[in-house]
């Protein structure tokens, strides 16, 4: 198999894992055979995520498909690389808020490769929304929104678009009855690595997606448009429902393109949330806040209730 160049010119053989680490030492080659899966938690085009153990810790394990890097030898080659800066650039991340990226794997069965990632004990927000909506009062749902923003906020400064913003990638720790964590998840490796995913066209999810991904101006698009995500997501956080779950695709589509769709909003919404919510999802991208003032209105959402309460 060919080599793939590692991010700074190193060479990386795909089959034998070395070197264990770029010239940063930012990114490790895990093992296989340190890993051990306790739980399948669930399976998509690109392979299948486990709970499992890595040297006596939780991770969630990343099974990718072969079929995500299948095609001609060059296209082949490019998709690896395109692995490897990416999983290089992931391994750079740090906050309290984004899922840490531990390292990939090499050498899983039948030369199989996967990647190993922070477990989030409760899962995808979307789930916890369907499971423990009664126990997730409003200061929580609060909580998770300033959470997200503030992992948004750090990745947006590094100049990193998340383009699939939805809660089925914002991962929780609900533990803590008072105090919730969410972590935002997914940044591109469990995904874009489908080929029919990476050779291009629209990345996102339907119903999430800001108009500038979906109507031909992708001159335009910008970091706005997890902006427009996050504002579908604080409708999920206000609801516990799925947007727009009752709609074909179609109309999805048609109604986003000609701006004339967003979610009902219920009449009990506070105003503040209704404020930012509607100006998150708001057709111009620069109409839409940024998450540095998203997280200090929320913050300010927060302090308020803290006197009321």
């Amino acid at each position: 198999m060919r080599n793939v160049q590692v991010s700074k010119g190193k060479p990386l053989d795909w089959v034998s894992g070395q070197p264990v680490t770029d010239e940063h030492g930012r990114l490790q080659i895990i093992k296989n055979d340190d890993l051990e899966e306790l739980q399948e938690l669930g399976s998509g085009t690109f392979g299948t995520v486990y709970h499992g153990k890595w040297r006596g810790s939780d991770v969630a394990i990343k099974r990718i498909n072969d079929r995500c890097f299948a095609g001609k030898p060059s296209e082949q080659e490019k998709m690896r690389n395109d692995f490897w800066n990416e999983a290089s650039n992931l391994a750079d991340l740090h906050h309290p808020n984004v899922v840490a990226f531990y390292g990939v794997v090499l050498d899983g069965p039948g030369g199989s490769i996967a990647t190993v990632t922070e477990y989030m004990v409760n899962g995808s927000l979307r789930t916890a929304l369907l499971k423990n909506s009664k126990s997730l009062d409003r200061r929580k749902r609060l909580i998770i929104a300033m959470d997200t923003a503030f992992g948004m906020e750090y990745l947006h400064n590094k100049n990193i678009v998340h383009f699939d913003l939805k809660s089925d990638n914002l991962l929780v720790n609900l533990r803590d009855p008072q105090r919730p964590i969410c972590k935002v998840g997914d940044l591109g490796l469990s995904k874009v690595k489908c080929q029919t995913l990476i050779s291009g066209g629209v990345r996102g999810t339907l119903p999430w997606m800001a108009p500038e991904l979906l109507n031909g101006s992708s001159s335009l698009v910008s970091e706005k448009v997890d902006v427009f995500s996050f504002g579908i997501v604080l409708w999920e956080l206000l609801t516990g429902e799925e947007p727009y779950a009752d709609l074909h695709y179609g109309v999805i589509i048609g109604g986003i393109v000609s701006n004339t769709l967003r979610p009902q909003v219920p009449d009990s919404c506070d105003p503040e949330w209704r404020s930012l919510m509607e100006q998150c999802w708001a057709t111009e991208p620069s109409e839409r806040p940024s998450f540095t003032q998203i997280a200090v209105r929320l913050r300010a959402m927060a302090a308020s209730q803290k006197v009321q309460s």
